[in-house]
């Protein structure tokens, strides 16, 4: 459903308005991630306030009134931030994330440049966001999952299990052969993943949107050899001990150590097999970021393998979306995944490879949303 646009205002001031929303939306995106890691962080907030505020008043000023329901909820529930009456978590940051999302769909309808979002789910959104501002503490948690999903149902777990046909599937569409050592590392993969109920079905979706970013890029690294990495990257971790797998809390020096050992096991039972000496590199390399802050060797963006630099991008995006598995049984929203990675282009990942990985999700967005 299209909404219709304020007709007496002028169109170069609905362009201004535009471009400003467009500078805006993003940086509260942004100063929303930052928050989870800073809760505490006033400038932040104050920040984050004042820009939703300025959103508010510029819809005002646009005669786009029947939009300010949203942000006025959602400064509702930030007022309550500042005054320390609510604290800030991640079940709230993906709350705020998934709302801005919905404000920028209903600006971008009312210039005629989407369609809007139903209107009785609008309003609903609106009241939720209103009862969490008010809810006391205890009721706090349960209200945020609610909502949560309510925003995002796609965020509720499911169980998974993958078969072989699937993963011939898969492998036939890239064009790869499903050869002896290959259906052998799947076999590999798939016991791995059966060490966590919330690894399953991971393999399957990391190779999906490892190999269709290759495609994407004209298939710069040979898909076989992306496809082995895949399958074996993280097989170190399938021996560390599971409460180690899942903490929360910070790790000890030594769990440190026991954690970043994993590329290098893997990539030392390929080295027998000198056919996959690729993807041996490829898993050597993943925990590689682009300006030199990885490990296990500090390689900067040069020196890694582009198949790694594939992998660290396609392993941290699953890892993100399904990072809170083991606490609530929910995943978390691929829009702040999206923007996580997005924010790190340069840092812990290749530009090159965020715009490939941008690229792919746009072209097949189904990629996505995969359980």
């Amino acid at each position: 459903m299209a909404l219709p646009r304020p007709a007496d205002i002028p169109s170069d001031l609905l362009e201004e308005f535009r471009l400003d929303t467009a500078d805006n939306l993003p940086r509260c995106e942004q100063l929303l991630i930052e928050l989870e890691r800073h809760p505490q962080d006033g400038d932040r907030l104050r920040e984050l306030f004042r820009l939703v505020h300025t959103i508010k008043g510029s819809l005002g000023y646009v005669e786009l009134n029947h939009l300010l329901p949203l942000p006025q909820a959602m400064e509702d529930v930030l007022e309550r931030l500042r005054e320390g009456s609510l604290q800030f978590d991640s079940l709230l940051g993906d709350i705020l994330l998934l709302s801005l999302d919905q404000l920028r769909q209903l600006i971008d309808a009312a210039l005629g440049l989407a369609l809007a979002p139903e209107p009785r789910q609008i309003a609903s959104q609106c009241q939720a966001l209103q009862a969490l501002a008010a809810a006391p503490g205890a009721q706090q948690t349960e209200i945020r999952r609610t909502l949560l999903l309510h925003l995002d149902p796609s965020t509720r777990l499911q169980p998974v299990e993958v078969g072989q046909g699937q993963l011939q599937q898969l492998l036939e569409r890239y064009g790869i052969e499903a050869e002896v050592d290959l259906r052998f590392f799947a076999e590999l993969m798939n016991a791995g993943e059966h060490r966590s109920p919330f690894w399953h079905g991971r393999g399957l979706r990391l190779l999906d949107l490892a190999l269709a970013m290759n495609e994407c890029a004209g298939k710069p690294v040979e898909p076989n050899q992306l496809a082995a990495a895949v399958c074996l990257h993280d097989l170190g971790m399938a021996f560390l001990p599971l409460e180690l797998l899942h903490k929360q809390s910070e790790l000890s020096r030594e769990e440190r150590r026991q954690m970043q050992s994993h590329p290098r096991q893997a990539s030392e039972l390929l080295k027998r097999m000198p056919a996959w000496a690729g993807a041996s590199e490829i898993i050597l390399q993943h925990q590689e970021h682009a300006d030199g802050s990885g490990y296990p060797k500090g390689l900067r963006e040069g020196e890694i393998h582009p198949g790694a630099l594939i992998l660290n991008i396609a392993d941290t995006f699953d890892a993100r979306t399904h990072e809170r598995a083991h606490q609530t049984l929910s995943k978390r929203p691929r829009l702040r995944a999206i923007l996580e990675i997005n924010s790190l282009a340069g840092l812990q990942f290749s530009a090159y490879w965020v715009e490939v990985f941008n690229r792919t999700l746009h072209e097949r967005p189904e990629l996505a949303r995969q359980p």
